[in-house]
Protein backbone atom coordinates (compact mmCIF):
# COMPACT_ATOMS: atom_id res chain seq x y z
CA UNK A 1 0.00 0.00 0.00
CA UNK A 2 0.91 3.26 -0.85
CA UNK A 3 2.48 5.36 2.21
CA UNK A 4 1.76 8.91 2.15
CA UNK A 5 3.06 11.78 4.76
CA UNK A 6 0.86 15.38 4.76
CA UNK A 7 2.42 18.02 6.32
CA UNK A 8 0.21 20.14 8.14
CA UNK A 9 -2.98 19.28 10.39
CA UNK A 10 -4.66 22.41 9.76
CA UNK A 11 -7.94 22.61 7.67
CA UNK A 12 -6.31 22.07 4.11
CA UNK A 13 -4.11 19.17 5.58
CA UNK A 14 -7.82 17.65 7.18
CA UNK A 15 -9.33 17.48 4.00
CA UNK A 16 -6.60 16.22 1.87
CA UNK A 17 -5.91 13.53 4.61
CA UNK A 18 -10.01 12.37 4.57
CA UNK A 19 -9.71 11.68 0.94
CA UNK A 20 -6.48 10.45 0.54
CA UNK A 21 -7.42 7.92 3.71
CA UNK A 22 -10.78 7.53 1.90
CA UNK A 23 -9.27 6.18 -1.14
CA UNK A 24 -7.25 3.28 0.89
CA UNK A 25 -3.59 4.93 1.07
CA UNK A 26 -1.62 4.59 4.22
CA UNK A 27 -1.97 8.23 5.27
CA UNK A 28 -0.10 9.83 8.38
CA UNK A 29 -0.50 13.09 9.51
CA UNK A 30 2.23 15.47 11.09
CA UNK A 31 1.05 18.85 12.11
CA UNK A 32 4.96 20.36 12.12
CA UNK A 33 4.85 21.49 15.49
CA UNK A 34 4.56 25.34 14.23
CA UNK A 35 0.72 26.58 15.00
CA UNK A 36 -0.84 27.65 11.64
CA UNK A 37 -3.51 29.62 10.54
CA UNK A 38 -6.48 27.51 10.58
CA UNK A 39 -6.96 28.11 14.26
CA UNK A 40 -7.23 32.17 13.56
CA UNK A 41 -9.15 31.82 10.35
CA UNK A 42 -12.09 33.86 9.87
CA UNK A 43 -13.86 30.95 7.92
CA UNK A 44 -15.72 32.53 4.77
CA UNK A 45 -16.38 30.37 1.41
CA UNK A 46 -16.55 31.87 -1.36
CA UNK A 47 -15.76 32.70 -4.72
CA UNK A 48 -16.96 36.97 -4.65
CA UNK A 49 -13.33 37.55 -4.14
CA UNK A 50 -11.02 36.21 -7.15
CA UNK A 51 -7.71 37.90 -8.48
CA UNK A 52 -8.59 36.37 -12.92
CA UNK A 53 -10.92 34.31 -14.24
CA UNK A 54 -9.15 30.87 -13.91
CA UNK A 55 -8.77 32.12 -10.06
CA UNK A 56 -12.61 32.31 -9.89
CA UNK A 57 -13.30 28.99 -11.43
CA UNK A 58 -11.29 27.49 -9.08
CA UNK A 59 -13.00 28.92 -5.87
CA UNK A 60 -16.52 28.30 -7.50
CA UNK A 61 -14.89 24.73 -7.57
CA UNK A 62 -14.45 24.84 -3.88
CA UNK A 63 -17.92 25.96 -3.29
CA UNK A 64 -19.21 22.96 -5.03
CA UNK A 65 -16.62 20.63 -3.08
CA UNK A 66 -18.25 22.04 0.43
CA UNK A 67 -21.61 21.71 -0.63
CA UNK A 68 -20.72 17.59 -1.26
CA UNK A 69 -18.23 17.50 1.59
CA UNK A 70 -21.43 18.84 4.13
CA UNK A 71 -23.48 16.12 1.92
CA UNK A 72 -21.24 13.63 3.81
CA UNK A 73 -20.06 14.89 7.17
CA UNK A 74 -22.05 17.24 9.83
CA UNK A 75 -19.57 19.97 9.68
CA UNK A 76 -19.48 23.37 11.79
CA UNK A 77 -20.08 25.01 7.89
CA UNK A 78 -23.49 27.53 7.82
CA UNK A 79 -24.65 28.30 4.66
CA UNK A 80 -25.59 31.81 5.40
CA UNK A 81 -24.90 34.05 2.28
CA UNK A 82 -22.99 37.04 2.38
CA UNK A 83 -23.56 41.01 1.73
CA UNK A 84 -21.27 42.92 0.51
CA UNK A 85 -21.13 47.23 0.35
CA UNK A 86 -18.67 49.71 1.12
CA UNK A 87 -16.49 49.71 -1.76
CA UNK A 88 -16.32 51.90 -4.45
CA UNK A 89 -16.63 48.95 -7.55
CA UNK A 90 -19.43 47.80 -6.39
CA UNK A 91 -20.91 47.64 -9.40
CA UNK A 92 -18.36 46.56 -11.69
CA UNK A 93 -17.97 43.91 -9.18
CA UNK A 94 -21.76 43.16 -9.54
CA UNK A 95 -21.25 43.35 -13.74
CA UNK A 96 -17.79 41.05 -13.02
CA UNK A 97 -19.57 38.13 -11.21
CA UNK A 98 -22.50 38.22 -13.36
CA UNK A 99 -20.39 37.67 -16.83
CA UNK A 100 -18.96 34.56 -14.87
CA UNK A 101 -22.30 33.30 -13.80
CA UNK A 102 -22.15 33.44 -10.38
CA UNK A 103 -25.24 34.08 -8.20
CA UNK A 104 -25.53 37.55 -6.74
CA UNK A 105 -28.92 39.47 -6.02
CA UNK A 106 -28.41 43.92 -5.95
CA UNK A 107 -30.24 45.23 -2.66
CA UNK A 108 -32.01 48.12 -2.09
CA UNK A 109 -32.17 49.87 1.41
CA UNK A 110 -35.72 48.37 1.76
CA UNK A 111 -34.31 45.13 0.74
CA UNK A 112 -31.28 44.93 3.40
CA UNK A 113 -33.11 46.29 5.96
CA UNK A 114 -36.00 42.96 5.06
CA UNK A 115 -32.93 40.89 5.47
CA UNK A 116 -31.03 42.57 8.86
CA UNK A 117 -33.22 44.31 10.43
CA UNK A 118 -30.94 44.54 13.31
CA UNK A 119 -28.38 46.77 11.04
CA UNK A 120 -27.66 50.15 13.06
CA UNK A 121 -26.14 51.70 9.57
CA UNK A 122 -27.84 50.79 6.59
CA UNK A 123 -26.39 51.36 2.83
CA UNK A 124 -28.37 52.26 -0.44
CA UNK A 125 -27.44 49.05 -2.16
CA UNK A 126 -25.66 45.98 -1.63
CA UNK A 127 -24.47 42.68 -3.32
CA UNK A 128 -26.06 39.61 -1.72
CA UNK A 129 -24.14 36.37 -2.41
CA UNK A 130 -26.51 34.09 -1.24
CA UNK A 131 -24.21 30.42 -2.23
CA UNK A 132 -21.45 31.18 0.29
CA UNK A 133 -21.10 30.23 3.64
CA UNK A 134 -18.81 29.93 6.34
CA UNK A 135 -17.01 27.68 8.45
CA UNK A 136 -15.50 26.89 11.94
CA UNK A 137 -12.00 26.27 10.50
CA UNK A 138 -10.72 24.70 13.41
CA UNK A 139 -13.71 23.01 14.46
CA UNK A 140 -13.79 21.54 10.84
CA UNK A 141 -10.31 20.30 10.59
CA UNK A 142 -10.75 18.37 13.60
CA UNK A 143 -13.54 16.73 12.14
CA UNK A 144 -12.15 15.97 8.71
CA UNK A 145 -9.00 14.61 10.71
CA UNK A 146 -11.19 12.58 13.02
CA UNK A 147 -12.78 10.63 9.82
CA UNK A 148 -9.63 9.93 8.17
CA UNK A 149 -8.27 8.40 11.32
CA UNK A 150 -11.88 6.44 11.26
CA UNK A 151 -10.54 5.66 7.81
CA UNK A 152 -7.05 4.39 9.12
CA UNK A 153 -4.54 7.54 8.92
CA UNK A 154 -2.30 7.73 11.63
CA UNK A 155 -2.01 11.88 13.36
CA UNK A 156 1.01 12.70 15.23
CA UNK A 157 1.65 16.36 16.72
CA UNK A 158 3.46 18.32 18.07
CA UNK A 159 6.75 17.43 16.86
CA UNK A 160 8.80 19.20 14.68
CA UNK A 161 9.54 18.14 10.77
CA UNK A 162 13.19 18.45 10.26
CA UNK A 163 13.18 17.79 6.86
CA UNK A 164 12.03 16.24 3.58
CA UNK A 165 13.83 12.98 2.54
CA UNK A 166 15.02 12.32 -0.96
CA UNK A 167 17.40 10.07 -3.03
CA UNK A 168 17.77 9.60 -6.93
CA UNK A 169 15.24 12.19 -7.95
CA UNK A 170 12.08 11.16 -5.13
CA UNK A 171 11.08 11.34 -2.29
CA UNK A 172 11.53 8.67 0.73
CA UNK A 173 10.38 10.00 4.21
CA UNK A 174 10.34 13.18 6.41
CA UNK A 175 12.33 13.37 9.60
CA UNK A 176 10.71 14.83 12.16
CA UNK A 177 11.92 15.27 15.94
CA UNK A 178 10.42 11.61 16.57
CA UNK A 179 12.27 10.01 14.21
CA UNK A 180 12.16 8.77 10.09
CA UNK A 181 8.52 8.03 9.03
CA UNK A 182 9.20 6.43 5.31
CA UNK A 183 6.84 7.47 2.38
CA UNK A 184 6.29 6.95 -0.95
CA UNK A 185 4.99 10.64 -1.49
CA UNK A 186 4.46 13.76 1.11
CA UNK A 187 2.00 16.20 0.58
CA UNK A 188 3.44 19.64 2.35
CA UNK A 189 0.21 21.59 3.34
CA UNK A 190 2.64 23.34 6.08
CA UNK A 191 1.06 27.13 5.42
CA UNK A 192 4.11 29.22 6.03
CA UNK A 193 6.79 26.63 6.54
CA UNK A 194 6.76 24.85 3.37
CA UNK A 195 9.91 27.63 1.92
CA UNK A 196 12.31 26.37 4.73
CA UNK A 197 11.02 22.49 3.89
CA UNK A 198 10.97 23.08 0.44
CA UNK A 199 14.39 24.90 -0.01
CA UNK A 200 17.12 21.96 0.92
CA UNK A 201 15.89 20.09 -1.98
CA UNK A 202 16.44 23.36 -4.44
CA UNK A 203 12.97 24.13 -4.75
CA UNK A 204 12.43 28.04 -4.16
CA UNK A 205 8.90 29.36 -3.68
CA UNK A 206 8.08 33.03 -2.63
CA UNK A 207 5.77 33.20 0.36
CA UNK A 208 5.54 36.31 2.55
CA UNK A 209 3.96 35.62 6.09
CA UNK A 210 0.65 37.73 7.05
CA UNK A 211 0.03 37.67 10.13
CA UNK A 212 -3.41 38.43 11.02
CA UNK A 213 -5.94 38.42 14.86
CA UNK A 214 -8.97 36.76 14.85
CA UNK A 215 -11.29 38.48 17.44
CA UNK A 216 -14.37 36.57 18.74
CA UNK A 217 -17.34 38.08 20.87
CA UNK A 218 -18.78 36.44 23.64
CA UNK A 219 -22.00 35.26 22.87
CA UNK A 220 -25.50 37.61 22.31
CA UNK A 221 -29.04 36.43 20.63
CA UNK A 222 -28.57 36.18 16.87
CA UNK A 223 -28.90 39.74 14.99
CA UNK A 224 -26.99 38.60 11.77
CA UNK A 225 -27.96 36.28 9.38
CA UNK A 226 -25.38 37.09 7.15
CA UNK A 227 -21.60 37.79 6.27
CA UNK A 228 -20.94 41.03 6.06
CA UNK A 229 -18.07 42.22 4.17
CA UNK A 230 -18.58 46.48 4.59
CA UNK A 231 -15.34 45.97 3.45
CA UNK A 232 -14.13 44.56 6.66
CA UNK A 233 -15.54 40.90 7.39
CA UNK A 234 -18.22 40.04 10.43
CA UNK A 235 -20.30 37.15 10.61
CA UNK A 236 -22.32 36.03 13.71
CA UNK A 237 -21.70 32.37 14.53
CA UNK A 238 -24.34 29.82 15.74
CA UNK A 239 -23.22 29.90 19.26
CA UNK A 240 -24.14 33.74 19.17
CA UNK A 241 -20.33 35.05 18.68
CA UNK A 242 -19.58 37.24 16.70
CA UNK A 243 -16.44 37.02 14.61
CA UNK A 244 -13.72 39.90 13.35
CA UNK A 245 -10.49 39.41 11.54
CA UNK A 246 -7.64 42.12 11.10
CA UNK A 247 -4.51 42.21 9.31
CA UNK A 248 -1.87 43.01 11.45
CA UNK A 249 1.10 45.61 10.69
CA UNK A 250 4.98 44.57 10.30
CA UNK A 251 7.14 47.15 11.57
CA UNK A 252 9.33 48.20 8.66
CA UNK A 253 12.40 48.50 10.63
CA UNK A 254 11.63 45.20 12.40
CA UNK A 255 10.11 43.18 9.92
CA UNK A 256 8.53 41.82 13.07
CA UNK A 257 4.33 41.92 13.50
CA UNK A 258 3.03 44.77 16.30
CA UNK A 259 2.01 42.92 18.86
CA UNK A 260 -1.85 42.31 20.42
CA UNK A 261 -2.86 45.89 21.70
CA UNK A 262 -5.98 45.80 23.50
CA UNK A 263 -7.37 49.48 22.27
CA UNK A 264 -5.80 48.87 18.67
CA UNK A 265 -7.12 45.28 18.60
CA UNK A 266 -9.72 44.30 21.23
CA UNK A 267 -11.73 47.63 21.74
CA UNK A 268 -11.14 49.15 18.04
CA UNK A 269 -13.22 46.22 16.72
CA UNK A 270 -15.82 46.36 19.10
CA UNK A 271 -16.58 50.01 17.83
CA UNK A 272 -15.87 49.03 14.60
CA UNK A 273 -18.76 46.22 15.26
CA UNK A 274 -21.32 48.39 17.80
CA UNK A 275 -21.54 51.29 14.40
CA UNK A 276 -22.90 48.52 12.21
CA UNK A 277 -25.37 46.48 15.10
CA UNK A 278 -26.97 47.26 18.77
CA UNK A 279 -24.22 45.37 20.87
CA UNK A 280 -23.64 47.80 23.35
CA UNK A 281 -22.51 46.41 26.71
CA UNK A 282 -21.49 43.41 24.06
CA UNK A 283 -17.53 42.49 25.15
CA UNK A 284 -14.92 40.27 23.30
CA UNK A 285 -13.77 37.30 24.72
CA UNK A 286 -10.12 36.01 22.74
CA UNK A 287 -8.07 37.10 20.10
CA UNK A 288 -6.02 34.55 18.44
CA UNK A 289 -3.11 35.38 16.06
CA UNK A 290 -2.43 32.93 13.00
CA UNK A 291 0.30 33.21 9.96
CA UNK A 292 -1.34 33.75 6.35
CA UNK A 293 0.70 31.78 3.77
CA UNK A 294 0.25 34.57 0.77
CA UNK A 295 2.33 33.34 -2.46
CA UNK A 296 4.36 36.08 -4.10
CA UNK A 297 1.82 36.64 -6.80
CA UNK A 298 -0.98 35.96 -4.43
CA UNK A 299 -2.32 32.59 -5.92
CA UNK A 300 -2.49 29.05 -4.70
CA UNK A 301 0.31 26.43 -4.77
CA UNK A 302 -0.75 23.54 -5.39
CA UNK A 303 0.25 20.40 -7.52
CA UNK A 304 3.28 18.99 -8.56
CA UNK A 305 6.66 20.14 -7.49
CA UNK A 306 9.39 18.49 -9.87
CA UNK A 307 10.33 15.78 -7.21
CA UNK A 308 8.73 12.73 -7.95
CA UNK A 309 6.27 12.19 -4.92
CA UNK A 310 6.63 15.56 -3.40
CA UNK A 311 3.12 17.98 -3.43
CA UNK A 312 2.54 21.20 -2.44
CA UNK A 313 -1.09 22.86 -1.30
CA UNK A 314 -0.03 26.30 0.14
CA UNK A 315 -2.31 29.19 -0.41
CA UNK A 316 -4.23 31.89 1.28
CA UNK A 317 -8.03 31.49 1.14
CA UNK A 318 -7.44 27.98 2.63
CA UNK A 319 -11.05 27.57 3.85
CA UNK A 320 -12.70 28.26 0.22
CA UNK A 321 -10.23 25.77 -1.37
CA UNK A 322 -9.95 22.64 1.12
CA UNK A 323 -12.50 20.83 0.22
CA UNK A 324 -11.63 20.66 -3.35
CA UNK A 325 -7.84 20.29 -2.81
CA UNK A 326 -8.83 17.01 -0.51
CA UNK A 327 -10.37 15.95 -4.19
CA UNK A 328 -7.89 16.94 -6.24
CA UNK A 329 -4.97 15.82 -4.30
CA UNK A 330 -6.21 11.79 -4.65
CA UNK A 331 -6.37 12.23 -8.38
CA UNK A 332 -2.74 14.00 -7.89
CA UNK A 333 -1.62 10.75 -6.03
CA UNK A 334 -3.17 8.52 -8.80
CA UNK A 335 -0.62 10.74 -11.49
CA UNK A 336 -3.34 12.47 -13.01
CA UNK A 337 -2.80 16.06 -13.97
CA UNK A 338 -5.84 18.27 -13.49
CA UNK A 339 -6.21 20.92 -15.92
CA UNK A 340 -7.72 23.38 -12.56
CA UNK A 341 -4.09 23.10 -11.04
CA UNK A 342 -2.23 24.27 -14.62
CA UNK A 343 -1.85 27.95 -13.50
CA UNK A 344 -0.99 27.13 -9.91
CA UNK A 345 2.01 24.75 -10.23
CA UNK A 346 5.25 25.79 -8.10
CA UNK A 347 7.09 25.47 -11.90
CA UNK A 348 5.60 29.18 -12.47
CA UNK A 349 7.99 30.64 -9.48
Amino acid sequence: MSRVVIIGAGIIGAAIAERVAAAGRDVTVVDGGVPGSTSASFGWINASYFLDDAHFRLRAEGLRSWRALTERFDLPVTWQGTLHWGEDDLAATEIALRDLGYPVERLSMAGITALEPSLRCVPEMALRYPSEAAADAAGTATALLAAACDAGARAIYGQRVRSILAGDGRVVGVETDAGLIPADDVILAAGPGCTALLKPLGLEFPITRAPGDLLVTRPTVPMLAHILVVPEEIRQAPDGRFHLPSSVRIDPVTAQPEPFCIDKTGDAAMARLSRLLPVDGLDWERVTRGERPMPADGLPVIGATGLTGLTVACMHSGVTLAALVGELMVKVLEGARPEILDPYRLSRF
